[in-house]
């Protein structure tokens, strides 16, 4: 897939989600018994993002990723009604669904020939933790978190596919202009693979894969 596709896809899934986004909000709006209060304090959140990370395992250099995308959908849950001083709230966000793929690339170059070999990697994962949110001047409005993410993590290479439980974190802050906004994130974790799919039994690795990485995105909020 050239850089032109790749570009065209990400801009199609952009205004596909701002859509979905708009037209939530307006559907929340109009429902029985939501306040207005209720509605500038905004629940629900789409986030749309890039991932840069770094891969490590033990007696193998780092591998810096090529590329990577994110994808997750949640929601907060105010802990008080009134925000303390008309300003912040605190809450626990619980994120249904959070999506992480991420590329790699070596270069192995030997005395008769390059070859360039590829990692692909990803987790499915929900996310939970503390928030608070803040409100500022105009419509802006920050929102800072620190998640626990339980995730499956996959890695594919060499025809050959990897997978296990994995335990992540994720914090970081977005802010927001009514229902837009840009956030960045730290993502960290580790994963003990086990070879999946073949005919032996699963064998896991020795060693643990870490991860350490960020991840900056477009927020929605409804």
């Amino acid at each position: 897939m050239n850089t032109h596709i790749k570009l065209k896809s990400f801009l199609a899934t952009f205004f596909l989600l701002l859509s979905f986004g708009i037209n939530a909000q307006t559907m929340l709006s109009e429902k029985e018994g939501n306040t207005k209060e209720d509605y500038k304090w905004r629940k629900n959140y789409i986030n749309l993002g890039y991932v840069n990370t770094t891969m490590e395992q033990d007696g193998s250099l780092d591998l810096n990723s090529n590329f990577g995308a994110t994808f997750s959908i949640g929601r907060t849950f105010f802990l008080h009604k009134r925000p303390i001083g008309g300003v912040f709230r605190f809450g626990i966000d619980a994120t249904w669904f959070d999506i992480n793929y991420t590329n790699y690339k070596i270069k192995n170059i030997t005395n008769e020939d390059t070859k360039n070999n590829e990692y692909q990697q990803g987790e499915i994962s929900m996310n939970v933790g503390p928030s608070i949110t803040i409100k500022t001047v105009g419509k802006l409005t920050i929102h800072g978190y620190f998640r626990y993410a339980p995730s499956f993590s996959g890695l594919y290479n060499n025809d050959t596919f990897y997978g296990n439980y994995a335990t992540f974190f994720v914090g970081g802050a977005s802010i927001s202009y009514c229902a837009i906004g840009l956030g960045i994130e730290s993502r960290f974790g580790d994963c003990k693979y086990k070879e999946i799919g073949s005919s032996k039994e699963e064998v896991a690795t020795n060693n643990k894969t870490k991860y350490n990485g960020w991840r900056a995105y477009l927020t929605f909020r409804f």
